[in-house]
């Protein structure tokens, strides 16, 4: 017959608590006969009570064995259909040693009644234990599913690391050939303007791409980086709009240090607003970039909306937003009022 861990165990606490007793009692019984002067006749009792106590134990084992795994998912049923049958069993096994020939062998003096204080104090000890010994149980019981669930949430925050650097990966897959596109239509419209713009425009680029590649496989960057990568990006489009994109950058030195973000999560908030407002001379698209003494960045711009809307799957923003959540147990914060869109970014500190 199979017997489960659990089972196992409980048979191991049996046997020692079995062996203590034992031990104790021949402890005890050397204490009265040298020490006190008492006669052999204690030991005879001791082992007719160790006798019956041992006999209990093991029908109480049987019993657990056969019944718990047909009540274990009934909380009452397990009450009531084991502790209770064990306390009657104990009971009846105590009385059928009594009146044994064993018992008699043991003791010339038969039992005179059939509910005597050591019979009860045997099946009281005897079934205390086995609860106290299922409450153990219960205890660790409890510990297995807590540690099981711990292993699921570790198990899913794996698989959803696993996702997210799919999603990021695919977004950056996405992003260059849209980006290289507006980038080199953008160089071929200069070159014919201004040569020596479009030259400056292309150290840009140049600069841009090799920042993203170098980077590729990072997830979190230093913000004097982010900001590096953040300026190309912007000198980019100053040079593609002119007076139609006014910019304002306005991070102390100071909070530079020891500071980190998610790889172009500054980047993209920037490229966010230029996608989806229009920008003319006379109404220029204002973007201000401060950084907060709470520890967060605030990434400003006014509304102007296109008259023809990109609607846009906001499949970027909710990417960083999932990443932030990630990296930094925090999430980016999202303001629009009609007015000014605002999106703040918490700074990632060790």
């Amino acid at each position: 017959m199979h017997i489960s861990r659990q089972n196992r165990q409980l048979i191991y606490i049996a046997g020692f608590i079995n062996l203590l007793f034992l031990v104790l009692s021949v402890l005890f019984i050397c204490y009265l006969w040298y020490d006190k002067g008492v006669y052999p006749e204690i030991v005879l009792k001791l082992l007719k009570f160790f006798l019956a106590n041992s006999v209990c134990w093991v029908t109480d084992l049987l019993i657990l064995l056969f019944f718990l795994p047909i009540v274990a998912h009934i909380k009452w049923a397990r009450w009531f259909f084991y502790y209770f049958p064990s306390y009657l069993v104990t009971c009846s096994i105590g009385l059928l040693i009594a009146n044994s020939p064993v018992y008699r062998f043991l003791s010339d003096e038969p039992m005179q009644s059939p509910i005597s204080g050591p019979l009860i104090f045997v099946a009281c000890f005897n079934t205390l234990s086995l609860i106290a010994i299922e409450l153990i149980q219960s205890r660790s019981e409890q510990a297995n599913i807590q540690l099981a669930y711990a292993n699921m949430q570790a198990e899913n925050s794996r698989l959803r690391v696993k996702s997210l650097e799919a999603q990021h990966e695919k977004l950056k897959s996405q992003l260059h050939p849209h980006f290289l596109f507006n980038s080199l239509t953008a160089l071929k419209s200069l070159i014919h303007k201004d040569p020596v713009l479009a030259e400056d425009y292309l150290v840009k680029l140049s600069s841009f791409l090799r920042f993203s590649i170098s980077h590729n496989e990072q997830h979190i960057v230093s913000l004097e980086e982010e900001l590096k990568f953040s300026s190309y990006y912007l000198e980019m489009q100053k040079i593609r709009f002119r007076d139609a994109l006014v910019y304002t950058v306005n991070i102390p030195a100071t909070d530079l240090q020891n500071a980190f973000l998610p790889v172009f999560s500054l980047q993209l908030t920037i490229e966010n607003a230029i996608k989806h407002n229009r920008l003319t001379q006379e109404r220029p698209l204002y973007i201000n970039i401060n950084y907060m003494e709470s520890g967060w960045i605030l990434v400003e711009n006014n509304i102007q909306e296109k008259l023809y809307a990109d609607r846009g799957d906001g499949v970027g923003l909710k990417n960083l937003s999932d990443r932030y959540k990630l990296l930094s147990q925090e999430d980016i914060h999202i303001v629009n009022d009609s007015q000014f869109f605002k999106v703040h970014l918490k700074v990632i500190r060790p």
